[in-house]
């Protein structure tokens, strides 16, 4: 619904007009006349009343509602505003004199990029590195590596690294002198906007009744925000068919995602599934998309700059392919064309994978970026 609203100015204007046009003979209803009086009172007592019917709209109606009270809207429903996803990975700690002495790393300690994001060690037992006498992971004398898991102390898409960004260390851990990050962090997402909580508000109602394709989806995309999927009806995990049962592939945004996840989804799935119907939920099978390209600019770009933005906008819009998605070859030169920083005078030699070809649609797979060399040369 679009609002037809009126300023001041229109409606005295109109006003005037309205009353002029009702009578035979010329009226006076220049400023300071008892007839201009009038309809400029009833002009801000209209205003008044718009005022309270936006207020009313925003706050009773989600289509005009933003922030807290479309928050309230929908909590009258029983659905709430999906979180921030806070991003996950890994880091490798080095120590330069590691046959001196060991080094016990505790969850909490921090790290961080250049930019001032900052990461924790978090904690998993199941690593072979964790001692729980220690409290901690444990660099052995000898061994100079040690990998540990780390989450962004803030939930969003800022804390997303690319590869090696997260390079000081924001503690100090005896025994070890520098980190990085050996594999990017993208599954960090910010909190649903209004725009998305309005597109799954209908869905999330349409969901309530259960045993359908629309309420498991629906359920899937409610455990958290960076969720994507697909649904295999009437096939098992291998993909052969199967009657009366489903499989659930679901990534969020890292390829891997952990089992606390897989666990969640499970259970959101099991609340709407009908009784004697089987199902499954499994991570996606990563396949790697290797690019190549060569960029012509013109004389005096930056060719660094240009090589950088175009490496990262193909690598961010491959991670952004859902589940099943595939990737198109054709989308190479168009983000390569469109995030340049710069202008280009042609790309040639685009390959993906090693071929001109598309990577097909694959309902448990999901597209991770790999090798993406972008050479940048000056026009001739």
């Amino acid at each position: 619904m679009t609002l037809s609203l009126r300023s001041f100015a229109a409606s005295v204007s109109q006003g005037v007009a309205s009353a002029q046009g009702a009578c035979a003979s010329l009226l006076n209803l220049g400023v300071g006349t008892p007839g201009r009086a009038l309809i400029e009172s009833m002009a801000g007592t209209g205003l008044w009343l718009q005022f309270i019917g936006i207020q009313i709209l925003a706050r009773t109606r989600l289509a005009t509602s933003t922030g807290t009270d479309a928050d309230s809207f929908v909590n009258d429903f029983g659905m709430t505003r999906l979180p921030g996803v806070a991003a996950t990975g890994s880091v490798t700690m080095t120590s330069f004199t590691p046959a001196g002495s060991s080094a016990v790393i505790i969850p909490g300690a921090l790290v961080r990029t250049v930019a001032g994001v900052s990461y924790a060690v978090t904690q998993d037992s199941s690593l072979a590195t964790w001692s729980a006498s220690q409290g901690g992971y444990v660099r052995q004398a000898g061994t100079a590596l040690i990998t540990v898991p780390v989450q962004a102390v803030v939930a969003g898409s800022a804390g997303n690294a690319s590869v090696g960004a997260i390079c000081l260390l924001g503690s100090s851990i005896s025994g070890i002198d520098t980190v990085t990050n050996p594999a990017a962090l993208t599954n960090g997402s910010d909190g649903e906007t209004d725009a998305a909580l309005r597109a799954r508000f209908p869905a999330w109602l349409a969901a309530k009744a259960t045993a359908s394709v629309s309420a498991v989806q629906t359920s899937v995309s409610g455990v958290q925000a960076n969720i994507t999927q697909a649904l295999m009806d009437g096939e098992d995990p291998s993909g052969a068919a199967r009657a009366g049962y489903f499989t659930v592939v679901v990534d969020d945004g890292s390829g891997d995602p952990a089992d606390s996840l897989l666990t969640s989804v499970y259970e959101a799935v099991e609340g709407v599934r009908a009784c004697g119907v089987g199902f499954a939920v499994q991570r996606p099978t990563d396949v790697t998309a290797d690019v190549a390209m060569t960029v012509t600019v013109p004389y005096g770009v930056n060719l660094s700059a240009v090589q950088i933005a175009i490496g990262n906008a193909i690598s961010a819009d491959i991670t952004a392919q859902g589940v099943g998605a595939g990737y198109a070859y054709s989308r190479l030169s168009y983000v390569a064309f469109s995030n340049a920083g710069a202008a280009v005078t042609s790309i040639t030699g685009v390959l993906l994978n090693g071929a001109q070809a598309d990577i097909p649609a694959n309902s448990t797979a999901v597209v991770r970026p790999g090798a993406i060399s972008i050479t940048v040369q000056v026009a001739r």
